[in-house]
Protein backbone atom coordinates (compact mmCIF):
# COMPACT_ATOMS: atom_id res chain seq x y z
CA UNK A 1 0.00 0.00 0.00
CA UNK A 2 1.28 3.42 -1.16
CA UNK A 3 1.61 6.51 1.95
CA UNK A 4 -1.56 8.00 1.32
CA UNK A 5 -3.95 5.18 0.63
CA UNK A 6 -6.47 3.55 2.93
CA UNK A 7 -7.25 0.08 2.48
CA UNK A 8 -10.46 -0.96 2.36
CA UNK A 9 -12.46 -3.97 2.16
CA UNK A 10 -11.75 -4.30 -1.40
CA UNK A 11 -9.39 -1.81 -2.15
CA UNK A 12 -6.96 0.58 -1.66
CA UNK A 13 -8.17 4.12 -1.38
CA UNK A 14 -6.99 7.72 -1.70
CA UNK A 15 -6.51 9.00 1.79
CA UNK A 16 -8.34 12.25 2.74
CA UNK A 17 -7.65 14.66 5.23
CA UNK A 18 -11.79 13.95 6.86
CA UNK A 19 -10.43 10.82 7.44
CA UNK A 20 -8.43 11.93 10.49
CA UNK A 21 -12.29 11.55 11.79
CA UNK A 22 -13.95 9.78 9.76
CA UNK A 23 -12.12 6.61 9.65
CA UNK A 24 -13.21 4.04 12.26
CA UNK A 25 -11.09 1.49 11.08
CA UNK A 26 -7.11 1.86 10.16
CA UNK A 27 -4.29 4.18 10.68
CA UNK A 28 -4.86 8.09 10.57
CA UNK A 29 -2.25 10.87 10.93
CA UNK A 30 -3.35 13.07 14.29
CA UNK A 31 -2.28 15.92 16.30
CA UNK A 32 -2.81 15.37 20.11
CA UNK A 33 -5.54 17.89 20.06
CA UNK A 34 -7.63 16.16 16.76
CA UNK A 35 -7.09 12.97 18.72
CA UNK A 36 -9.09 14.41 21.40
CA UNK A 37 -11.31 15.87 19.02
CA UNK A 38 -12.54 12.34 18.07
CA UNK A 39 -13.67 11.74 21.61
CA UNK A 40 -17.75 12.73 20.69
CA UNK A 41 -17.77 10.86 17.43
CA UNK A 42 -16.45 7.73 18.54
CA UNK A 43 -18.53 7.27 21.59
CA UNK A 44 -21.77 8.13 19.46
CA UNK A 45 -20.33 5.34 17.08
CA UNK A 46 -19.83 3.24 19.70
CA UNK A 47 -23.02 3.98 21.63
CA UNK A 48 -25.21 3.59 18.35
CA UNK A 49 -23.57 0.09 18.33
CA UNK A 50 -24.46 -0.53 21.78
CA UNK A 51 -28.37 0.65 20.46
CA UNK A 52 -27.80 4.10 22.67
CA UNK A 53 -29.39 7.08 21.82
CA UNK A 54 -26.69 9.58 22.91
CA UNK A 55 -25.62 12.98 22.00
CA UNK A 56 -22.26 15.28 22.56
CA UNK A 57 -22.26 19.03 23.63
CA UNK A 58 -18.94 20.17 24.41
CA UNK A 59 -17.60 23.96 25.78
CA UNK A 60 -15.23 25.83 27.21
CA UNK A 61 -12.21 28.44 26.15
CA UNK A 62 -9.94 28.15 22.95
CA UNK A 63 -6.95 29.01 24.80
CA UNK A 64 -3.52 27.70 24.24
CA UNK A 65 -2.48 24.64 24.30
CA UNK A 66 -5.59 23.49 23.00
CA UNK A 67 -5.64 26.38 21.14
CA UNK A 68 -7.32 25.00 18.06
CA UNK A 69 -10.14 22.45 19.60
CA UNK A 70 -13.08 24.57 18.88
CA UNK A 71 -12.26 24.36 15.48
CA UNK A 72 -10.91 20.20 15.21
CA UNK A 73 -14.07 19.47 17.18
CA UNK A 74 -16.15 21.54 14.69
CA UNK A 75 -14.43 19.92 11.70
CA UNK A 76 -15.41 15.85 13.92
CA UNK A 77 -18.59 16.86 14.52
CA UNK A 78 -19.16 17.89 10.34
CA UNK A 79 -17.52 14.20 9.23
CA UNK A 80 -20.70 12.34 10.97
CA UNK A 81 -23.72 15.11 10.39
CA UNK A 82 -26.00 12.48 11.51
CA UNK A 83 -24.50 12.30 15.13
CA UNK A 84 -26.36 14.65 17.69
CA UNK A 85 -23.19 17.21 18.59
CA UNK A 86 -23.01 20.57 19.60
CA UNK A 87 -19.87 22.76 19.92
CA UNK A 88 -20.65 26.06 21.88
CA UNK A 89 -17.54 27.65 22.97
CA UNK A 90 -18.23 30.12 26.32
CA UNK A 91 -16.54 33.30 26.69
CA UNK A 92 -15.78 32.00 30.58
CA UNK A 93 -14.72 28.61 31.72
CA UNK A 94 -17.10 29.28 34.47
CA UNK A 95 -20.20 29.10 32.07
CA UNK A 96 -19.27 26.64 29.98
CA UNK A 97 -18.41 24.27 33.46
CA UNK A 98 -22.04 25.40 33.90
CA UNK A 99 -23.44 24.42 30.54
CA UNK A 100 -22.06 21.28 30.49
CA UNK A 101 -23.30 20.25 33.98
CA UNK A 102 -26.48 21.20 32.30
CA UNK A 103 -25.69 18.75 29.77
CA UNK A 104 -26.00 15.70 32.37
CA UNK A 105 -28.42 17.10 34.60
CA UNK A 106 -31.11 17.21 31.74
CA UNK A 107 -31.34 13.62 32.07
CA UNK A 108 -33.30 14.17 34.89
CA UNK A 109 -35.77 15.84 33.05
CA UNK A 110 -39.41 14.24 31.60
CA UNK A 111 -39.04 15.12 28.52
CA UNK A 112 -35.24 14.53 27.79
CA UNK A 113 -34.30 13.29 24.30
CA UNK A 114 -31.56 11.29 24.61
CA UNK A 115 -30.13 8.46 26.79
CA UNK A 116 -27.37 10.61 27.86
CA UNK A 117 -25.44 13.15 26.37
CA UNK A 118 -21.84 13.46 26.76
CA UNK A 119 -20.25 16.57 27.93
CA UNK A 120 -17.02 17.90 27.37
CA UNK A 121 -15.01 20.84 29.11
CA UNK A 122 -12.01 22.24 27.46
CA UNK A 123 -9.78 25.23 28.70
CA UNK A 124 -5.99 25.81 29.53
CA UNK A 125 -4.74 25.78 33.26
CA UNK A 126 -4.95 29.40 34.45
CA UNK A 127 -9.02 29.15 33.20
CA UNK A 128 -9.29 25.92 34.97
CA UNK A 129 -8.05 27.14 38.17
CA UNK A 130 -9.87 30.49 37.84
CA UNK A 131 -13.51 27.90 37.39
CA UNK A 132 -12.60 25.23 40.06
CA UNK A 133 -15.64 26.74 42.22
CA UNK A 134 -18.10 25.95 39.02
CA UNK A 135 -16.48 22.65 38.29
CA UNK A 136 -16.75 21.73 41.76
CA UNK A 137 -20.48 22.11 42.46
CA UNK A 138 -20.75 20.21 38.72
CA UNK A 139 -18.88 17.29 39.86
CA UNK A 140 -20.89 16.83 43.22
CA UNK A 141 -23.65 17.12 40.69
CA UNK A 142 -22.57 13.79 38.80
CA UNK A 143 -22.50 12.17 35.65
CA UNK A 144 -25.64 10.00 34.08
CA UNK A 145 -24.63 6.67 33.32
CA UNK A 146 -25.17 6.85 29.67
CA UNK A 147 -23.68 10.37 29.54
CA UNK A 148 -20.50 11.00 30.95
CA UNK A 149 -18.25 14.58 31.35
CA UNK A 150 -14.48 14.87 30.19
CA UNK A 151 -12.88 17.68 31.41
CA UNK A 152 -9.93 18.21 28.82
CA UNK A 153 -6.96 20.41 30.73
CA UNK A 154 -4.46 21.97 28.88
CA UNK A 155 -0.77 22.19 30.86
CA UNK A 156 1.33 24.17 29.72
CA UNK A 157 4.49 22.98 31.82
CA UNK A 158 7.25 25.33 30.01
CA UNK A 159 5.11 28.33 29.39
CA UNK A 160 4.91 28.23 25.99
CA UNK A 161 2.53 30.42 25.14
CA UNK A 162 0.79 31.13 28.96
CA UNK A 163 1.89 34.30 32.02
CA UNK A 164 3.18 31.63 33.71
CA UNK A 165 4.05 27.92 33.52
CA UNK A 166 0.95 25.38 34.40
CA UNK A 167 0.10 21.93 36.19
CA UNK A 168 -3.32 20.85 36.83
CA UNK A 169 -2.80 17.62 38.59
CA UNK A 170 -3.34 18.75 42.48
CA UNK A 171 -6.26 20.98 41.57
CA UNK A 172 -8.17 17.53 39.82
CA UNK A 173 -7.02 16.15 43.36
CA UNK A 174 -8.49 18.52 45.18
CA UNK A 175 -11.89 18.58 42.91
CA UNK A 176 -11.83 14.43 43.50
CA UNK A 177 -11.96 14.36 39.50
CA UNK A 178 -10.16 11.03 38.37
CA UNK A 179 -6.77 12.05 36.06
CA UNK A 180 -5.35 10.44 32.89
CA UNK A 181 -2.38 11.57 31.73
CA UNK A 182 -1.58 10.57 27.87
CA UNK A 183 2.20 10.69 26.62
CA UNK A 184 1.94 10.47 22.98
CA UNK A 185 -0.87 10.97 20.74
CA UNK A 186 -1.87 7.06 20.53
CA UNK A 187 -2.81 7.26 24.44
CA UNK A 188 -4.59 10.48 23.97
CA UNK A 189 -6.92 8.97 21.32
CA UNK A 190 -7.52 5.91 23.86
CA UNK A 191 -7.31 7.53 27.13
CA UNK A 192 -10.20 9.97 25.97
CA UNK A 193 -12.65 6.98 24.93
CA UNK A 194 -11.90 5.91 28.54
CA UNK A 195 -12.18 8.60 30.15
CA UNK A 196 -15.85 8.66 29.10
CA UNK A 197 -16.06 5.07 30.52
CA UNK A 198 -14.98 6.17 33.83
CA UNK A 199 -17.09 8.84 34.27
CA UNK A 200 -20.71 6.71 33.24
CA UNK A 201 -19.13 4.14 35.67
CA UNK A 202 -18.63 5.90 38.98
CA UNK A 203 -20.21 9.44 38.36
CA UNK A 204 -16.98 11.40 38.58
CA UNK A 205 -15.95 14.48 36.27
CA UNK A 206 -12.84 12.28 34.38
CA UNK A 207 -9.91 15.13 34.28
CA UNK A 208 -7.92 14.14 30.93
CA UNK A 209 -4.31 16.57 31.28
CA UNK A 210 -3.11 17.50 28.25
CA UNK A 211 0.85 19.01 28.24
CA UNK A 212 1.76 21.30 25.20
CA UNK A 213 4.29 18.52 23.87
CA UNK A 214 1.14 15.97 23.49
CA UNK A 215 -0.98 18.42 22.56
CA UNK A 216 1.27 20.01 19.56
CA UNK A 217 2.50 16.76 18.54
CA UNK A 218 2.02 14.67 15.84
CA UNK A 219 1.80 10.84 14.79
CA UNK A 220 0.47 7.65 13.19
CA UNK A 221 -2.35 5.90 15.20
CA UNK A 222 -4.35 3.10 14.81
CA UNK A 223 -8.17 3.07 15.32
CA UNK A 224 -10.96 0.73 15.00
CA UNK A 225 -14.25 0.48 16.98
CA UNK A 226 -12.94 -1.98 19.49
CA UNK A 227 -9.79 -0.79 20.14
CA UNK A 228 -11.06 0.39 24.09
CA UNK A 229 -12.99 -1.80 25.60
CA UNK A 230 -13.59 -0.78 29.13
CA UNK A 231 -14.26 -2.75 31.89
CA UNK A 232 -16.65 -0.72 34.18
CA UNK A 233 -16.45 -2.52 38.15
CA UNK A 234 -19.79 -2.66 40.22
CA UNK A 235 -20.36 -1.70 43.74
CA UNK A 236 -23.63 -2.36 45.48
CA UNK A 237 -25.41 0.08 47.49
CA UNK A 238 -28.08 -1.01 49.77
CA UNK A 239 -28.05 -4.46 47.71
CA UNK A 240 -28.11 -2.66 44.79
CA UNK A 241 -25.27 -2.16 41.98
CA UNK A 242 -24.69 1.61 42.03
CA UNK A 243 -25.61 3.42 38.72
CA UNK A 244 -24.34 7.24 38.76
CA UNK A 245 -27.52 9.39 38.80
CA UNK A 246 -27.02 13.29 38.18
CA UNK A 247 -28.39 15.86 41.32
CA UNK A 248 -29.13 19.13 40.94
CA UNK A 249 -29.77 19.44 44.82
CA UNK A 250 -26.84 21.46 45.94
CA UNK A 251 -27.91 22.38 48.90
CA UNK A 252 -27.31 21.10 52.65
CA UNK A 253 -28.20 18.24 53.64
CA UNK A 254 -27.99 16.84 50.26
CA UNK A 255 -24.54 17.69 50.08
CA UNK A 256 -24.12 15.70 52.46
CA UNK A 257 -25.53 12.78 50.88
CA UNK A 258 -23.26 13.94 48.35
CA UNK A 259 -19.90 13.64 49.82
CA UNK A 260 -20.47 10.43 51.88
CA UNK A 261 -21.30 8.55 48.08
CA UNK A 262 -17.73 10.40 46.95
CA UNK A 263 -15.83 9.35 49.68
CA UNK A 264 -17.38 5.68 49.96
CA UNK A 265 -18.64 5.16 46.63
CA UNK A 266 -17.65 7.04 43.66
CA UNK A 267 -13.85 7.47 44.67
CA UNK A 268 -12.92 3.96 45.05
CA UNK A 269 -14.88 3.21 41.81
CA UNK A 270 -12.80 5.46 40.02
CA UNK A 271 -9.90 3.34 42.00
CA UNK A 272 -10.96 -0.35 40.94
CA UNK A 273 -11.53 1.07 37.06
CA UNK A 274 -8.01 1.88 36.64
CA UNK A 275 -7.14 -1.51 38.52
CA UNK A 276 -9.45 -3.26 36.45
CA UNK A 277 -8.19 -1.59 32.86
CA UNK A 278 -4.45 -1.83 33.09
CA UNK A 279 -4.47 1.78 33.40
CA UNK A 280 -1.00 1.77 35.75
CA UNK A 281 1.25 -1.10 34.42
CA UNK A 282 4.25 -2.53 35.12
CA UNK A 283 6.18 -2.49 31.96
CA UNK A 284 9.51 -4.76 33.11
CA UNK A 285 10.27 -6.98 35.48
CA UNK A 286 12.59 -9.52 36.89
CA UNK A 287 13.31 -11.24 40.59
CA UNK A 288 16.38 -9.62 40.39
CA UNK A 289 15.32 -5.86 40.01
CA UNK A 290 16.98 -3.53 42.71
CA UNK A 291 15.31 -0.31 41.39
CA UNK A 292 12.26 0.84 40.02
CA UNK A 293 11.38 4.20 37.86
CA UNK A 294 7.48 5.36 38.43
CA UNK A 295 6.31 8.10 36.21
CA UNK A 296 3.07 9.67 34.04
CA UNK A 297 2.26 10.79 30.61
CA UNK A 298 4.63 12.23 28.77
CA UNK A 299 7.45 12.38 31.38
CA UNK A 300 7.34 8.50 30.96
CA UNK A 301 8.38 8.55 27.73
CA UNK A 302 11.25 11.23 28.09
CA UNK A 303 12.33 8.66 31.07
CA UNK A 304 12.26 5.71 28.42
CA UNK A 305 14.60 8.31 26.17
CA UNK A 306 16.73 9.25 28.24
CA UNK A 307 17.62 5.42 30.03
CA UNK A 308 18.04 4.82 26.07
CA UNK A 309 20.59 7.33 25.86
CA UNK A 310 22.64 6.39 29.13
CA UNK A 311 22.98 2.90 27.53
CA UNK A 312 19.76 0.86 28.34
CA UNK A 313 18.43 0.80 24.92
CA UNK A 314 15.57 -1.61 25.58
CA UNK A 315 13.73 -3.70 27.72
CA UNK A 316 16.35 -6.59 27.84
CA UNK A 317 19.24 -4.08 28.63
CA UNK A 318 16.63 -2.75 31.58
CA UNK A 319 15.98 -6.40 33.02
CA UNK A 320 19.73 -7.31 33.24
CA UNK A 321 20.42 -3.99 34.91
CA UNK A 322 17.50 -5.00 37.11
CA UNK A 323 15.41 -1.06 36.46
CA UNK A 324 11.79 -1.77 36.77
CA UNK A 325 9.82 0.31 35.07
CA UNK A 326 5.95 1.60 36.14
CA UNK A 327 3.82 3.46 33.33
CA UNK A 328 1.14 5.47 34.85
CA UNK A 329 -2.04 6.54 32.73
CA UNK A 330 -4.04 7.32 35.41
CA UNK A 331 -2.23 8.40 38.30
CA UNK A 332 -5.20 9.59 40.30
CA UNK A 333 -6.53 7.81 42.53
CA UNK A 334 -4.04 5.07 42.61
CA UNK A 335 -4.43 2.26 44.17
CA UNK A 336 -2.09 1.35 46.73
CA UNK A 337 -2.29 -2.01 46.23
CA UNK A 338 -0.45 -1.39 42.56
CA UNK A 339 2.11 0.75 43.73
CA UNK A 340 3.26 -2.42 46.25
CA UNK A 341 3.18 -4.29 43.74
CA UNK A 342 5.56 -2.62 41.70
CA UNK A 343 7.92 -1.68 44.70
CA UNK A 344 7.70 -5.77 45.45
CA UNK A 345 11.56 -6.73 46.28
CA UNK A 346 13.21 -3.08 45.53
CA UNK A 347 16.19 -1.49 47.26
CA UNK A 348 14.54 2.12 45.72
CA UNK A 349 12.05 3.59 43.72
CA UNK A 350 12.40 7.30 41.86
CA UNK A 351 9.59 9.00 41.17
CA UNK A 352 10.16 11.16 37.87
CA UNK A 353 7.32 13.93 37.38
CA UNK A 354 7.31 17.57 36.37
CA UNK A 355 6.08 20.05 38.65
CA UNK A 356 3.80 19.25 41.95
CA UNK A 357 5.42 16.10 43.54
CA UNK A 358 1.64 14.80 43.52
CA UNK A 359 2.57 11.03 42.69
CA UNK A 360 5.46 10.92 45.08
CA UNK A 361 3.19 11.63 47.82
CA UNK A 362 0.56 9.09 47.03
CA UNK A 363 3.83 6.40 46.45
CA UNK A 364 5.30 7.20 49.69
CA UNK A 365 1.55 7.11 50.99
CA UNK A 366 1.10 3.75 49.72
CA UNK A 367 4.23 2.33 51.25
CA UNK A 368 3.06 3.41 54.62
CA UNK A 369 1.25 0.59 55.80
CA UNK A 370 3.04 -2.19 53.79
CA UNK A 371 5.45 -5.07 54.87
CA UNK A 372 8.17 -3.50 52.44
CA UNK A 373 9.41 -0.06 52.75
CA UNK A 374 12.11 0.75 49.46
CA UNK A 375 13.77 4.42 49.44
CA UNK A 376 11.72 6.83 47.65
CA UNK A 377 13.45 9.33 45.92
CA UNK A 378 12.18 12.18 43.55
CA UNK A 379 12.43 16.33 43.74
CA UNK A 380 15.04 15.42 46.30
CA UNK A 381 16.94 12.83 47.33
CA UNK A 382 17.74 10.39 50.95
CA UNK A 383 19.66 13.75 52.34
CA UNK A 384 17.19 15.80 51.39
CA UNK A 385 19.57 17.28 48.05
CA UNK A 386 17.32 18.50 45.07
CA UNK A 387 17.44 15.49 42.44
CA UNK A 388 15.18 16.00 39.75
CA UNK A 389 13.94 19.90 39.75
CA UNK A 390 10.38 20.86 39.70
CA UNK A 391 11.13 23.93 36.57
CA UNK A 392 9.72 24.22 33.64
CA UNK A 393 9.45 20.71 31.18
CA UNK A 394 11.38 17.52 32.37
CA UNK A 395 12.70 16.54 29.15
CA UNK A 396 15.30 14.01 28.22
CA UNK A 397 18.32 16.35 28.72
CA UNK A 398 16.71 17.43 32.20
CA UNK A 399 16.34 13.90 33.20
CA UNK A 400 20.15 12.32 32.15
CA UNK A 401 22.42 13.71 35.25
CA UNK A 402 19.58 12.58 38.08
CA UNK A 403 19.03 9.22 36.36
CA UNK A 404 22.69 8.72 36.28
CA UNK A 405 23.50 9.78 39.68
CA UNK A 406 21.00 7.30 40.90
CA UNK A 407 22.03 4.31 38.70
CA UNK A 408 25.76 4.66 38.13
CA UNK A 409 26.73 3.25 41.86
CA UNK A 410 25.48 -0.25 40.56
CA UNK A 411 25.77 -0.29 36.60
CA UNK A 412 29.55 1.43 36.64
CA UNK A 413 30.45 0.63 33.32
CA UNK A 414 26.63 -0.66 31.42
CA UNK A 415 26.26 3.43 31.56
CA UNK A 416 27.71 6.14 29.16
CA UNK A 417 29.57 8.35 30.77
CA UNK A 418 27.87 11.00 31.76
CA UNK A 419 30.81 13.78 30.85
CA UNK A 420 29.79 12.79 27.39
CA UNK A 421 26.14 13.23 27.78
CA UNK A 422 25.80 16.23 29.96
CA UNK A 423 25.41 19.57 27.82
CA UNK A 424 25.22 17.85 24.42
CA UNK A 425 24.43 19.78 21.46
CA UNK A 426 21.38 18.93 19.62
CA UNK A 427 20.58 19.95 16.55
CA UNK A 428 17.84 22.42 15.56
CA UNK A 429 15.92 23.86 12.39
CA UNK A 430 15.88 27.28 12.41
CA UNK A 431 12.37 29.00 12.53
CA UNK A 432 11.49 30.78 9.35
CA UNK A 433 8.65 33.01 11.07
CA UNK A 434 8.21 33.48 14.94
CA UNK A 435 4.98 32.33 16.83
CA UNK A 436 2.81 36.21 17.37
CA UNK A 437 0.65 36.09 20.31
CA UNK A 438 -2.93 36.18 19.95
CA UNK A 439 -5.42 37.36 22.51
Amino acid sequence: MSIGEVRGADTPRPYELADRFRLEDGTVFLSGVQAIARLAVDQLRHDRRLGLTTAAFASGYPGSPVGTYTEELRRASATVPDLPSVVQPAGTEELAATAVMGSQLAMTLDDARYDGVIGVWYGKGPGFDRSSDAIRHAVFSGTSMHGGVVAVVGDDPAAKSSTLPSSSDATMVDLHMPVLFPGDVQEALDLSRHAVALSRSCGLWAGLKLVTAVADGTGTVDVHPDRVQASSPVIDVDGQPFRPHPNGRLLTPYTIDMEREFQEVRWPLARRYGVENGLNRVVTRTADDWIGIAACGHTFHEVREALRVLGLANDDDLRAAGVRLFQLLMPVPLDPAQARDFADGLEEVIVVEEKNPTLEGLVKGAFYDGTHHPRVVGRRDERGDLLIHGHGTLDVDALIAPLHARLSARLGDRLRPLDQLVGRQRTRIPLAVNRAPFY
